[in-house]
């Protein structure tokens, strides 16, 4: 107890203690807000930084589509019926007549065949034929086959 006392006794003796425990609580916490006020600085500045980054690369990206709509324009352009026949014209060519053709005959020349993707009709009626009729009857036959002889079965077997 006495103990107790000495302590209780020191401490009033001494208020500069406290305030100095207040002051420090103070200013710990006056840090800590200075500490959370800068990284959020920090990061709303690197967020708006790279924000403005974005929207610059976008400009960039609608400039290049612009820049390539552009060109493409251009080699159609180019590309048009109109302008090859004249630049065809400038280098001397000219449009050839029926009686100017020459074709040449080459041995062993196999021309190209059309596509056909649709299977030979005798194979689909062979394929046919070759399966169980489980497999190709329809509903309706099933029914007329099942149904209706079960059917009379009933209705003959009633008085």
């Amino acid at each position: 107890m006495d103990r107790v006392r000495t302590l209780t006794q020191a401490y009033t003796q001494a208020p500069w203690r406290r305030q100095l425990q207040i002051l420090g609580l103070f200013l710990l916490a006056l840090v800590s807000l200075a500490l959370v006020a800068i990284i959020y600085l920090s990061v709303t500045t690197k967020a708006a930084t790279v924000g403005r980054q974005i929207m610059d690369m976008q400009s960039e990206i609608e400039d290049m589509e612009t820049s390539i709509a552009d060109l493409e324009t251009r080699l159609a352009e180019l590309r048009s019926a109109t302008t090859m026949r004249r630049r065809a014209e400038e280098m001397g060519f000219y449009p050839v007549e029926r009686e100017e053709v020459e074709y040449l005959v080459v041995d062993g020349y196999v021309p190209r065949q059309a596509a056909n993707l649709a299977p030979v009709p005798e194979t689909v009626v062979a394929v046919a034929a070759s399966l169980p009729a489980d497999y190709t009857e329809s509903l309706l036959d099933w029914l007329r086959l099942r149904l209706i002889p079960a059917l009379r079965r009933l209705v003959e077997s009633q008085p």
